[in-house]
């Protein structure tokens, strides 16, 4: 019988076709834009915000001497965030990239402000269990009456407008996360299921932007330990995020390594500005 010419007896003539190399990809710039920033120019690497103490009006023409007292503040003064110098590298191989089919300079520096914005991120979320007012604790589930008590702690503490809400994908999605709140069937939920309401963009498309007076966002940056995590309720000026220099990606060559260097850094700090104007929310992600 003759013989046969199947893909084994031909291996070495079969191409092997590569297809471009896809990158892993991470939640970007969430929290970053919902605090307040500040470009932190000059000298020095602690940016200091200090609180000046409210005055009391009297109830007469005889008024006394008020010292304008930046020391006893309800709040933290100063407020200081501390720049740090945050990076990662990358050493390309000649032979590396000759021989790749993917532009493997173009991945690195993707990659490398992909991971700075990461960092970013994972360091403000750090932040929202420095808040004084917190709300659940460890193996509790949110139920409606937290939202309320958000509220509630951030007009009492003046906190301005727009408030927000961001909490883990499983804070949100998970069987015992917000999305639960707003089911047809659920006790003490939140019973808003009407025409163009928020319990009908959930059942329509799995989300809502905005529950019960917060503008809603999930990250996956906040560490989540053992089922539980820390979101946070918070307005704009609860957290600084003091910018020394922005994310910068710089390629150097390095003949003795025979390869180009790609190298990207950026110099911030974060801190807690008015502890009244955050919640942490303290949840578990799932039953």
């Amino acid at each position: 019988m003759a013989s046969e010419t199947t893909t084994t007896t031909v291996a070495e003539l079969i191409p092997t076709i590569i297809e471009a190399a896809l990158l892993e990809l991470d939640d970007g710039d969430i929290i970053r834009p919902l605090v307040r920033n500040v470009q932190f120019g000059g000298p020095g690497i602690v940016h200091q915000t200090p609180f000046i103490t409210r005055l009391t009006a009297e109830t007469d023409d005889s008024l006394a001497n008020q010292a304008l007292d930046a020391g006893g503040s309800d709040e933290t003064s100063p407020s200081a965030a501390t720049v740090g110098a945050h990076g990662a590298t990358v050493l390309l191989k000649d032979l590396a990239q000759m021989g790749s089919v993917s532009d493997l300079a173009v991945a690195a520096g993707q990659l490398i402000g992909q991971c700075l914005v990461v960092r970013r991120e994972a360091d403000l979320a750090a932040l929202f269990a420095s808040f004084t007012p917190n709300l659940g604790s460890a193996n509790e589930d949110i139920v409606a009456a937290d939202l309320y008590a958000a509220y509630k702690n951030l007009r009492q503490g003046q906190a301005t407008f727009p408030f927000n809400l961001v909490l883990t994908p499983g804070q949100y999605w998970g069987t015992a996360g917000l999305i639960t709140l707003l089911q047809l069937d659920q006790t003490n939920g939140i019973q808003s299921h009407g025409v163009g309401s928020v319990g009908e963009d959930v059942a329509r498309n799995g989300w809502s932007g905005r529950v019960l007076g917060f503008d809603v966002y999930t990250s996956t940056n906040i560490t989540t330990t053992s089922n539980n995590a820390s979101g946070c309720a918070f307005s704009r000026d609860a957290i600084k995020y003091v910018e020394k220099r922005g994310i910068q990606i710089e390629v150097d060559r390095e003949i003795v390594e025979v390869g180009d260097r790609v190298t990207g850094t950026g110099y911030w700090g974060e801190a807690i500005l008015r502890n009244k104007h955050g919640v942490e929310m303290q949840f578990n992600e799932d039953t």
